[in-house]
């Protein structure tokens, strides 16, 4: 079980760091490539939830589960609409799903004092900048920041479960 902890783990420092490199490739890249960069960083961002989840299960309460189930519901969502499914907004749909879940998982973390703050605080951070950037308020920018932030929590979250992996 060790074994599979630091490679979920691993998966999700991968996934966050190639999260915070897609915030910046949206428009240098051939529409494929993306593509299969967005889907190698979906997978890897599962993997690492589910180590994270793993690692957690026993303390997290009903609020910290659902939130890891939303934010699993949140990536196929994105998946899915990759597909053409859910219209024009499939993934404006997951990725508000995926953040929701992850917020909802972060407030629980928070408050058990279970782990440390750094990936859901920044995970909170995230929603903040999409929610402000949904609003008007620099949305380039806040776009970027939130999927620097969300990234930057899966790196987080993964260097924690490694060091207690």
């Amino acid at each position: 079980m060790r074994d599979l902890l630091r490679a979920a783990a691993l998966c999700a420092i991968a996934g966050g760091a190639l999260r915070i490199a897609d915030s910046f490739t949206a428009n240098s890249l051939p529409a494929g490539t993306l593509a299969m960069l967005y889907l190698v960083t979906d997978m890897l961002l599962l993997a690492g939830i589910a180590g994270v989840w793993w690692r957690r299960r026993a303390s997290l309460g009903r609020m910290g589960a659902a939130g890891v189930a939303i934010f699993v519901a949140g990536i196929l969502a994105i998946r899915i609409a990759a597909f053409g499914m859910f219209g024009a907004n499939g993934y404006q749909f997951g990725a508000t799903l995926a953040l929701l879940g992850l917020a909802a998982y972060s407030i629980e973390a928070l408050f058990r004092r279970g782990a440390a703050p750094f990936a859901p605080l920044l995970w909170l951070v995230s929603l903040g900048c999409g929610i402000a950037g949904a609003a008007g308020l620099a949305p380039g920018a806040l776009t970027v920041a939130a999927g620097v932030c969300f990234g930057a929590g899966f790196v987080a979250a993964g260097a924690e479960s490694l060091t207690r992996a």
